[in-house]
């Protein structure tokens, strides 16, 4: 179906609302509650991968500073600081190994339960569910497709420090030849490569990581307007973050309150943006299919005495 383009106001004014309206009903901020829990105890395990994976190429000292400085960005100082001590505490712990074989898998149990917990609350979300005799196989594959998300995010950090070192030297040099307005242009193509790369990571979490066939068309829409809202709302959750009194009120664990909330809020803005995937997928898209190892879930309001419906595909419906 094409987007009727002579009343696009009206149309996007639609799309907004229902977004909103099965956002609303969703029940996403319990699941961005137990996202947030997931991620303190999945932190550290991918830490330890993407910095040991990284690191060869670029030094850990390096991998750890960026990381330093994304933390900044999202959480505020204080946090970023209580995180890098962290990563460094790991990087110094005796227990970084891939020796033993129930380190590593521990490790990676450990690391993909966060992918295994948004995985599940996206099935939710899009109204699908794994099929129950394909139980054990299914959770092999979920097992398999998060580390492989982990292993993809890897490399998107190490394609990411590489773009940025090229680009700082660029800058640089560009500086000493060109006038102020080739450096700023210079800048703005760091923001939208930076913007590019939140919008493939969306993209791979949307296109892979649920139990759906979904159209690529569908996925990049969801994911550019996903990665637009992350991209403005990660600057006012990290001005709120890095002007509250979590560290003072909390104590010890004020650094854990503060990624906690961080997630909270982050996760939020993803299950709006799968809500819009759905929503667009619907009306104007190719709608969203559960895979062959999943089922279609349709939740109904049905009053008592009457017989439910069939529901359209990939719909919740609400009897009025």
């Amino acid at each position: 179906m094409k987007i009727p383009y002579s009343n696009v106001f009206k149309s996007i004014w639609h799309l907004v609302r229902e977004t909103f309206l099965e956002f609303l009903d969703n029940n996403s901020f319990d699941r961005g509650a137990a996202l947030a829990y997931y991620t303190i105890f999945a932190l550290p395990p991918i830490l330890i991968i993407m910095i040991n994976s990284v690191g060869t190429l670029f030094g850990k000292d390096a991998v750890s500073g960026e990381i330093y400085y994304e933390v900044k960005e999202l959480i505020g100082s204080q946090g970023a600081y209580e995180v890098q001590k962290m990563v460094e505490n790991i990087s110094r712990s005796g227990e970084i190994t891939f020796t033993t074989i129930v380190g590593i898998i521990a490790l990676l149990l450990a690391a993909t339960g966060l992918f295994i917990s948004m995985q599940d609350a996206l099935n939710v979300i899009w109204g699908v569910k794994s099929k129950p005799r394909n139980q054990y196989f299914k959770l092999f594959l979920d097992r398999i497709m998060s580390f492989a998300m982990i292993l993809s995010f890897t490399f998107i950090l190490l394609v990411s420090l590489v773009a940025q070192a090229v680009l700082a030297k660029l800058g640089n040099y560009l500086m000493k030849l060109l006038d102020q307005t080739a450096v700023i242009l210079l800048q703005m193509f760091n923001e939208i490569f930076s913007l590019a790369v939140v919008a493939f990571i969306f993209a791979m979490i949307f296109k892979f990581l649920p139990d759906v066939k979904i159209h690529w068309r569908d996925v990049w829409v969801g994911a550019i307007v996903t990665s637009i809202l992350f991209s403005l709302g990660r600057f006012l959750i990290g001005f709120y973050l890095g002007n509250s009194n979590y560290a003072n009120v909390y104590g010890a664990a004020g650094t854990v309150v503060i990624i906690l909330v961080w997630v909270f809020y982050s996760s939020q803005i993803l299950f709006f943006g799968a809500v819009f995937t759905l929503v667009f997928s619907r009306k104007y898209g190719s709608n969203i299919y559960p895979s062959p190892y999943a089922v279609r879930v349709i939740r109904q309001e049905v009053e008592a005495g009457k017989t439910a419906v069939n529901a359209e595909p990939g719909k919740f419906e609400t009897p009025e």
